[in-house]
């Protein structure tokens, strides 16, 4: 039987002093995390929008970070005020600054609301961090003016507070119900803590292991977020199995040592096969390159990794030195009664019967459970994916950046605040301007734009245009529309929608632009659309683009990890099925749920990173349960019987485990930004379908259906066949 490392069955202090200072370290470095985390990260590095962006600020100049401060009062606001917020901004490192008095458009009609743009040129993660201190210098300008710091680094900035916020309100509300469903588990305070101490270090370990990357590369608010959500679940769950599996050992009269290798042998083999699962099915997350997924990928895999780690070495470690003391502190609770086998009525030792379903009952319970779950998947295939790039609903109702925007959208219009910008290029002025009119024209016969600024509404007839683009020096007045770039003039176009930036409509007139409006223009002309709009785009396209990719990885993947685990091709794949059905079942639920309580569709991240998890995370529940069955089956008696008798010997833990999990997600419902209560909302309806319909009613129905041969071999075959994962309850027989 295999047994855990020499060193820490020898030295289990010295695994836990070295565990002490290592959790003491990562803990520091995660205290300095939140800092250095990036908001955003919902755009893809080579889309065309983001290369355009780069094109323009380096032939128009424009600063790459566009703060916006709005200020708001019931009286007309006095010139002394916006030039004091001016000064704010300016003081702050602005390097440009458009008031009213060079856009009069930026007040409102009775002069109480104005808007302030500022373009900074540093660093985007440092301007991100100014927001602030900022917002603090706009409150104390004037009294009775309200101010606002929002644009798009404000919006990034308070994306990442209100998610270390979530963060924590969830961990806050999820320890003591974990307490509570540990206490009635184990029945100890001990043997309950010890999980805990486990999750609390994986915690601070991948936190502090995130510091370390966010100072090498840009990394999402979203990697605090998925860190806690996936490592209070997997950490927590993994040592349930491996503590309850160590004390059965004990009560059958095992020694301390040998009930820790054979906890690890069968319980922790079993973790880390599921483990395992969950770091190459979020792996997959990396193949569309794009900073938000890369985060969540990151913040999964590594938190995954440093719970696998820390059940196999400091949880062993801690169980040889607890020993029988695993049993302090017992919780007077009723005696549960252990459950009756189904191995027959008459099998001559006196055990009560259970009847069990026939094939024919199996296969009508199981065809009837599958469609309805797929069922329950219909609304699903109505599923809109679209990121907010170019909104603040992702943000709390009461969030200074998004009541700036809501505030300036009433009385202004926020559009040319998030414009789409085309940008025309030619060899020479003259084919620019001809085609700066047929862009202007295509764009101006669309329902879908409001408005368009370019050179060609500025006033100037045609002949006196192309006199003033064709000579040496551009006019301060269309230097912001018109430019030399490396290879020939450049023309910019800035157009608003008639249902704002992040509408469908805005989303389809990027299409368009992008596809028909070249075929309008020179030989010689390009086009390339930039703005929040068009990123947004760019994001979901790419996602779109990379979700064949992504499934089927986590698909190969996970079936050859099932494969190696139960060493049967038909068990693999019943398993990938039973995973599609809960993911699509789940999505189906959160769609209909969305759809009944907001007007927003599903943010592009949520169903990818459902998919994902639950893949990995449905892996242990799948693999105890058919370990044990087939033990059972191993040991006599039919194999409907052996079904029986491995739900019953697993229901329990399955049940605490899932409702772990399932208490782990849902306290994220209580964040403030949208995407996490999608994501908690949407794993917890997935564990609770995972647990309840398909291991308690789909599964036993399709393995009886099927009959043995679902396990790959016979009762004759057991010396060379069957699962390589022992199972992780059960009264020890090998």
């Amino acid at each position: 039987m295999p047994r855990p490392p020499f060193s820490i069955r020898r030295a289990p202090r010295l695994v836990l002093s070295a565990w002490v200072a290592l959790v003491a370290v990562a803990a520091i470095l995660a205290l300095q995390l939140d800092g250095a985390l990036s908001g955003g990260g919902f755009t893809a590095p080579e889309a065309e929008a983001l290369v355009t962006q780069a094109e323009i600020e380096r032939d128009f100049g424009d600063a790459p970070n566009q703060v916006v401060v709005v200020l708001d009062s019931p009286e007309p606001i006095a010139s002394s005020t916006v030039s004091a917020a001016a000064d704010v901004l300016a003081a702050a490192g602005a390097d440009s600054i458009t008031t009213p008095v060079e856009r009069p458009d930026r007040a409102s009609s009775d002069g109480r609301t104005v808007v302030i743009t500022a373009g900074f040129d540093g660093d985007n993660t440092a301007v991100q961090n100014a927001t602030p201190d900022l917002q603090t210098a706009v409150d104390d300008l004037a009294d009775g003016v309200a101010g606002y710091v929002t644009g798009q680094p404000a919006l990034d900035y308070q994306l990442n507070a209100h998610s270390k916020e979530d963060a924590l309100r969830a961990e806050l509300i999820v320890f003591p119900l974990l307490i509570i469903v540990l206490l009635v588990v184990f029945r100890s305070v001990v043997a309950a803590l010890v999980p805990l101490l486990i999750a609390g270090s994986s915690l601070a370990l991948a936190l502090g292991a995130g510091f370390l990357i966010a100072r090498e590369t840009d990394v999402s608010n979203l990697y605090s977020n998925i860190v806690s959500m996936i490592g209070l679940a997997v950490s927590v769950d993994y040592s349930l199995f491996i503590v309850k599996r160590f004390r059965e050992e004990l009560q059958r009269g095992l020694s301390v040592r040998d009930a820790v290798d054979v906890a690890m042998a069968r319980a922790g083999h079993s973790v880390l096969f599921s483990g395992a699962a969950v770091i190459v099915a979020l792996a997959a997350l990396l193949v569309p390159d794009v900073m938000a997924f890369t985060s969540i990928a990151l913040g999964g895999m590594i938190v995954t990794f440093v719970a696998l780690v820390l059940t196999h070495t400091v949880l062993p470690a801690l169980l040889g030195l607890l020993g029988h003391r695993i049993d302090w502190g017992r919780v007077p609770l009723p005696a549960r009664r252990r459950p009756a086998s189904s191995t027959g009525a008459d099998d001559g030792r006196g055990r009560r019967s259970t009847r069990v379903p026939g094939r024919l009952t199996s296969a009508v319970v199981a065809l009837v459970g599958v469609a309805a779950l797929i069922g329950v998947a219909a609304p699903a295939l109505g599923l809109s994916l679209q990121s907010p790039v170019a909104s603040a609903t992702v943000l709390p109702a009461d969030d200074a950046a998004r009541v700036g925007l809501e505030v300036a959208d009433e009385s202004l219009g926020v559009d040319d605040l998030f414009p789409l910008q085309v940008v025309v290029s030619a060899d020479d002025a003259d084919e620019l301007v001809t085609d700066a009119v047929t862009a202007t024209r295509f764009l101006d016969g669309h329902d879908d734009v409001r408005s368009v600024t370019a050179v060609t509404t500025t006033g100037l007839d045609d002949a006196t245009l192309r006199s003033v683009l064709s000579g040496p020096e551009i006019p301060d007045e269309l230097s912001a529309l018109w430019a030399e770039g490396p290879s020939g003039p450049v023309t910019r176009l800035l157009v608003t929608t008639t249902e704002g930036p992040d509408s469908t409509s805005a989303h389809d007139l990027v299409r368009e632009i992008r596809d028909d409006l070249p075929s309008e223009l020179g030989a010689s002309s390009s086009v390339g659309v930039a703005g929040a709009t068009a990123q947004g785009l760019d994001f979901d396209e790419t996602l779109i683009r990379s979700l064949p990719t992504i499934g089927g990885l986590v698909l190969a993947a996970t079936f050859v990890l099932l494969v190696v685990a139960f060493r049967s091709i038909a068990l693999s794949a019943l398993a990938l099925a039973f995973n599609a059905l809960v993911v699509g079942a789940s999505l189906g639920l959160l769609t209909l749920v969305q759809s009944l309580t907001s007007d927003s569709p599903l943010n592009s991240v949520t169903p990818v990173l459902l998919f994902a998890v639950m893949f990995g995370l449905s892996m242990d529940y799948m693999v105890i349960i058919i370990a044990r069955i087939a033990e059972s089956f191993e040991h006599g008696g039919p194999f409907s019987a052996a079904v029986t008798d491995g739900l019953r010997a697993t229901r329990p833990m399955i049940n605490s485990a899932a409702l772990i999990m399932i208490a782990v997600f849902l306290s994220f419902m209580t964040g403030r930004i949208s995407i996490v209560r999608e994501i908690g909302l949407g794993l917890a309806i997935a564990v609770a379908l995972d647990a309840l319909v398909i291991r308690t009613i789909v599964l036993p129905a399709v393995l009886r259906a099927i009959g043995p041969i679902v396990l790959g071999r016979s009762r004759r075959r057991r010396r060379t066949g069957g699962p390589v994962i022992a199972s992780t309850t059960g009264d020890g027989r090998v």
